[in-house]
C-alpha cells in the first residue's frame, strides 16, 4: 500500500460521512492476530536487513508459516459463522457469538490492502522456499519487499482503526 487509491479515499470519506464503526471485539481480534503477527514478520526481516544480510531459507519458511496463520485469521474474520464452538480466543468467540462482521466498506478496504499485502509477502516466501530454487537465502531486495508490505499493513490498519473506532461505553 504505497498510496491509498482515489477510489479508496472515497471509501474513507464514506466511513466518516456515514459514521461507520467497527466493534472493539473485531479490532482486538485484528490487532492481536493480524497486527501482532505483521510486527513479528517486520522485526524478523529487519533483524537481517539492518545487518545487511540475506534471510536464510529457514527464516523465509517461518515467515510463510506466519502468513498461513494470517490467512486463517482473516477467514475467521470473513466468516464468523465458521468459527469453532470451542474457540479458545475470547475475541473470536465474541465475534462468533455476536455475529460480528466488517461492514461492506471496511471489508473492501481491508481486502484491498491487508489481504493483498499478506498475499505478496506469501508469494515472496513461497518463491524463496521452493525446492527447485537452489539459493540458500532470500535476497535483500526480496526482504525489502516484505518489509515494505509489513509497514504498509501497519500504516493501513492504523488509518482504518482511527477511521472506524467505536468508543466503548461503560
Amino acid at each position: 500500500m504505497a498510496h491509498i487509491l482515489p477510489k479508496d479515499e472515497e471509501l474513507f470519506k464514506r466511513i466518516a460521512r456515514e459514521h461507520i464503526q467497527v466493534d472493539p471485539a473485531l479490532w482486538n481480534a485484528i490487532y492481536q492476530n493480524v497486527g501482532d503477527v505483521i510486527i513479528v514478520i517486520n522485526l524478523l526481516v529487519r533483524s537481517y536487513i539492518d545487518d545487511n544480510q540475506e534471510i536464510p531459507k529457514t527464516e523465509a519458511g517461518k515467515i510463510l508459516e506466519y502468513t498461513k496463520r494470517l490467512i486463517s485469521v482473516i477467514k475467521k474474520i470473513d466468516h464468523p459463522e465458521a468459527i469453532a464452538a470451542d474457540e479458545k480466543d475470547q475475541f473470536f468467540r465474541a465475534i462468533r457469538d455476536r455475529g460480528l462482521r466488517l461492514d461492506p466498506v471496511t471489508h473492501e478496504l481491508f481486502g484491498n490492502y491487508v489481504r493483498n499485502d499478506i498475499n505478496i509477502i506469501n508469494l515472496v516466501c513461497i518463491n524463496c522456499v521452493d525446492p527447485l530454487d537452489t539459493r540458500e537465502t532470500m535476497t535483500i531486495a526480496d526482504a525489502r519487499k516484505i518489509l515494505d508490505h509489513t509497514r504498509s499493513t501497519m500504516r493501513f490498519l492504523d488509518r482504518l482503526r482511527e477511521a472506524t473506532s467505536k468508543s466503548e461505553t461503560f
